[in-house]
């Protein structure tokens, strides 16, 4: 198994970032948050900023991390909030965000990156759940099949996140779209964490009826990248997931990575650790150790 940290878990000043991953032996970084924008957003000058500070470090690109249908209405009237000011993202219509895209694929193919981060749309703030229902699900797929063209044509495999703030935040879920397509140039983008933290109210209960070692199963052979975090949860605080220090949490990373080990996972976990510098730092070294170490 590879591994990678997302470089603004580190620090936003990308050249730092750099830095601090290549003294911490990491070969690959992910790139989301850069020059205070989105990566989808850069300009080819920019790109090639970012191309020679890559090679100047001798890192390697696991993922263009990009937002394109995050913060996207799926339907007409849907109203979209950032949950996150510090986490940026493109906004518009599907087209607007089929575009950008286009500049992702085109930015991944400039830095050797196989593979650019989508999502399933945010669920709205002014419509009642559950979310991730059939007509969703319809939806979902019509503006997938317009990315997959694009992403064909660039030869970039697409991979859905399942995040716990879009219309399916369980793996569970999201993995229905991968399979509808059957397509190589799309995968999923497994966090294991926001399937554990998914809204459960947000969910059609069928989809609540597996443990994470279960939904690991059911989706690994579509899995084309993963992100991993950790919570602690405390029904006694008002957001009660709390973020912890990697493997200091709730997560069965030890059940988990055993399995990816044992099924001979070969491709890439990015660490999203958001915590702060130091645990972050610490979570990199316990994450590096522990893949170069796993029996």
């Amino acid at each position: 198994m590879q591994y990678a940290i997302i470089t603004d878990q580190i620090c936003e000043d990308l050249e730092r970032a750099l830095q601090i991953a290549k003294a911490h032996h990491y070969s690959h970084v992910e790139l989301h948050n850069v020059f205070g924008k989105s990566i989808e957003e850069c300009s080819l000058a920019e790109v090639e900023h970012i191309r020679t500070l890559l090679q100047t470090y001798h890192l390697e690109v696991s993922c263009i991390a990009s937002t394109v249908f995050f913060l996207c209405p799926l339907y007409e009237g849907d109203q979209v909030s950032l949950f996150n000011d510090s986490f940026y993202a493109i906004e518009g219509d599907i087209n607007t965000h089929l575009r950008y895209l286009e500049n992702a694929c085109r930015i991944a193919k400039r830095l050797n990156c196989p593979r650019v981060r989508i999502f399933p749309f945010r669920f709205p703030d002014n419509r009642k759940p559950p979310f991730g229902v059939q007509e969703d699900m319809n939806a979902i797929l019509r503006a997938i099949r317009l990315a997959l063209r694009i992403a064909k044509e660039y030869d970039i495999t697409l991979v859905l996140e399942n995040c716990p703030y879009s219309r399916l935040p369980k793996g569970m879920m999201t993995i229905q779209i991968i399979k509808a397509f059957q397509d190589p140039h799309l995968r999923l983008l497994w966090d294991p964490a926001n399937s554990f933290r998914a809204v459960k109210e947000n969910v059609p209960k069928d989809y609540l009826l597996f443990s994470l070692i279960d939904e690991l199963r059911y989706i690994y052979p579509q899995i084309g990248h993963i992100h991993i975090k950790d919570y602690h949860y405390d029904p006694s605080q008002q957001k009660p997931f709390v973020h912890k220090e990697l493997f200091d949490g709730d997560i069965p990373y030890d059940q988990i990575l055993t399995y990816l080990h044992n099924r001979g996972y070969d491709k890439v976990l990015s660490l999203e650790a958001e915590v702060p510098f130091q645990e972050t730092i610490s979570s990199m070294d316990k994450l590096k150790d522990t893949l170069e170490n796993i029996t």
